[in-house]
């Protein structure tokens, strides 16, 4: 038999124990959620200065897969880690040509060998019109 204090005490050893993993579980999903939107607006920034770039230069398609890899590149994504694609593909735009500039890399999960899914793909696009030509 245990007296009135030592059987609060043990009551709220038990709700710890029951609550704590789902607050944690809150805690860390709510990072991992954060972690991810910070990547997504880095690709989508990765993307829309490279069609920026592009749009200003259109000759010159090698600098905006530059730039935006070096936009990428903020939140530690790595030029393996990134596919960037310019549509359609040629060697001047005219004035008036719109051209898509597609960023792909793929998001670190922190529990991925956990879950089984060590990345997410992330895929963003941004359509501009060449004002130069």
């Amino acid at each position: 038999m245990c007296n009135r204090l030592q059987c609060e005490r043990a009551s709220g050893l038990v709700e710890l124990a029951l609550m704590l993993p789902v607050l944690l579980l809150l805690v860390f999903g709510t990072i991992e959620i954060g972690r991810g939107f910070r990547t997504y607006i880095a690709l989508n920034n990765a993307a829309r200065e490279g069609a920026r770039w592009l749009a200003a230069y259109p000759t010159d398609a090698n600098g905006a897969i530059a730039i935006a890899t070096a936009e990428a590149g903020r939140v530690g994504l790595t030029p393996g880690q990134l596919t960037v694609t310019i549509t359609p593909a040629k060697a001047q735009y005219q004035a008036g040509d719109t051209v898509t500039v597609r960023v792909v890399g793929a998001y670190d999960l922190l529990a991925g060998a956990v879950i089984g899914m060590p990345s997410l793909p992330m895929n963003v696009q941004v359509t501009l019109r060449v004002l130069y030509g």
